[in-house]
C-alpha cells in the first residue's frame, strides 16, 4: 500500500477504528486496503427496507481481513468490568451512551472504538469524522475513569481482540454490483415517508462514503469520477434535507429517487468503465435584486457567523457549513421572508448557492 495519511472521513463508523489499527501494525497507507471492494449489495432492513449496511460481525471479520488484521477473540461483555483494555482492544458499543460523540443521548446506533490501558481508567482512542445535527464527530482521545466507562457501556459491548496478521497484498479491485431498481421502488413507494426518508439518509451517506473510500484506494482520479462523487455527495445531501422537510409535515423532492437511481447506474461506468459523467449545475442565472440577495446574505451570515464574500457566492468554503447548517439556512430564509420553498427546489446544487438560494425564493413567492 502506498504510504498516505489515512483520511477518517472515508470510513463509516466500524471501519474507521479498524483503518486506524492498521496503520498502527502495518504502516501508514494500510487503510486503503479497506476501498479495494466495492458493493451494492442491499439485505432486508428495519420497517421492510432494503439496507447496504454490512451487520457487525461480518463487517468487523471482512474489514480485519482485507487490513491484515486478525481476531483472536470475540466476545459479547454485559459490563465494563469485563473489558481488558490493550493495543488490540475493538469494541462496538450503543453510541446513544458514549460521551466523546455527538449521538451521546441522542440517537442509538452501533459505533467503535480503540481502548487502551491509562492511570485510574482507560484511554478511548475514535478516528470518527463525520457532521451531525447534533454536532460534529472527530478523531481524537479520550481519557475515562473507571466510573466513566461505567457510564458508556450500561449494556455492555461487542469486543473484538485483533493482532497483527499477514500484510493485505492483494489489489485487484471487486465490484459487486446488485441490480438496484427493487431498492430504489421500496424506498420511494413505503408508506411511512418518515421511516422511508431517514432510512434513506443512512444509505446515500454509506453509499458516498465506499464510493469514495474505493475511488481512493484505487487511484481513480479521473474528472469523471470526481463528477461522479461529487453527485453522490450531493444526492446525499439532498436526502437529508427532504427528510428533514417530510419529518416537518412537508412534501418531498420526488426527482430523488431517479436521480438515485442514475446514481446507481453510473456506479458501473464511474468504476468499471470509461464513459464521461457530466453533472449539469441547477443554479439558474438569475438577475437577482440587490435587497433580496442582502436578505439572504444576512441570513447566512446569522447561522455561520460569517457572511459570504461578494464575487463568491458559494457556501462550501465558509467555515462551518455543512448540510446541517444548509438546512438551518433554508429555515431561517423561510421564516424571515414568510416562504415555503418548493420541494423540488430542495437540491444542494442550489441550496449552497446565494444566487440558487434567492431564486428558491423568487419561485416560492418572495420579492425581497
Amino acid at each position: 500500500m502506498p504510504s498516505e495519511p489515512l483520511d477518517h472521513r472515508l470510513f463509516d463508523c466500524v471501519q474507521v477504528n479498524l483503518a486506524e489499527l492498521a496503520d498502527r501494525v502495518h504502516g501508514e497507507g494500510t487503510h486503503l486496503a479497506l476501498g479495494r471492494i466495492l458493493r451494492f449489495w442491499p439485505r432486508p432492513g428495519a420497517d421492510g427496507l432494503p439496507t447496504v449496511e454490512p451487520r457487525v460481525d461480518e463487517h468487523v471479520t471482512e474489514s480485519a481481513d482485507l487490513l491484515g488484521l486478525r481476531v483472536t477473540r470475540r466476545e459479547r461483555i454485559t459490563a465494563a468490568d469485563d473489558l481488558a483494555p490493550g493495543p488490540g482492544c475493538y469494541v462496538v458499543a450503543d453510541a446513544y451512551h458514549l460521551p466523546w460523540v455527538p449521538y451521546h443521548r441522542n440517537q442509538h446506533l452501533e459505533h467503535s472504538f480503540l481502548v487502551e490501558p491509562a492511570d485510574e481508567g482507560v484511554t478511548v482512542v475514535d478516528g470518527y469524522h463525520n457532521d451531525t445535527q447534533w454536532g460534529a464527530a472527530r478523531p481524537g482521545r479520550w481519557t475515562l475513569g473507571h466510573a466513566e466507562l461505567a457510564e458508556a457501556l450500561p449494556d455492555g459491548a461487542l469486543t473484538f481482540d485483533l493482532a497483527a496478521g499477514d500484510p493485505a497484498t492483494e489489489r485487484t479491485p471487486l465490484v459487486q454490483l446488485a441490480e438496484a431498481g427493487t431498492f430504489v421502488a421500496t424506498y420511494a413507494d413505503h408508506p411511512d415517508r418518515v421511516r422511508a426518508l431517514r432510512g434513506l439518509t443512512l444509505q446515500t451517506w454509506l453509499l458516498t462514503r465506499s464510493r469514495r473510500l474505493h475511488a481512493a484506494a484505487m487511484g481513480l482520479g479521473t474528472d469523471a469520477v470526481r463528477a461522479h462523487l461529487d453527485e453522490w455527495d450531493a444526492l446525499a445531501k439532498q436526502v437529508y434535507l427532504a427528510s428533514r422537510r417530510v419529518s416537518a409535515g412537508r412534501a418531498e423532492p420526488r426527482a430523488l429517487f431517479p436521480r438515485l437511481a442514475d446514481c446507481l447506474a453510473a456506479d458501473h461506468t464511474a468504476f468499471g468503465g470509461t464513459a464521461d459523467i457530466v453533472t449539469p449545475s441547477t443554479v439558474d442565472a438569475v438577475e437577482v435584486s440587490p435587497e433580496l440577495r442582502e436578505s439572504v446574505t444576512a441570513v447566512i451570515g446569522t447561522v455561520l457567523g460569517t457572511e459570504p464574500v461578494p464575487g463568491a457566492p458559494a457556501l462550501g468554503d465558509i467555515p462551518g457549513f455543512s448540510s446541517f447548517r444548509m438546512m438551518e439556512i433554508v429555515e431561517r430564509i423561510e421564516s424571515d421572508l414568510g416562504v415555503e420553498f418548493a420541494a423540488e427546489d430542495l437540491v444542494p446544487e442550489k441550496l449552497t448557492h446565494v444566487d440558487g438560494l434567492c431564486r428558491a425564493v423568487l419561485d416560492a413567492g418572495g420579492t425581497r
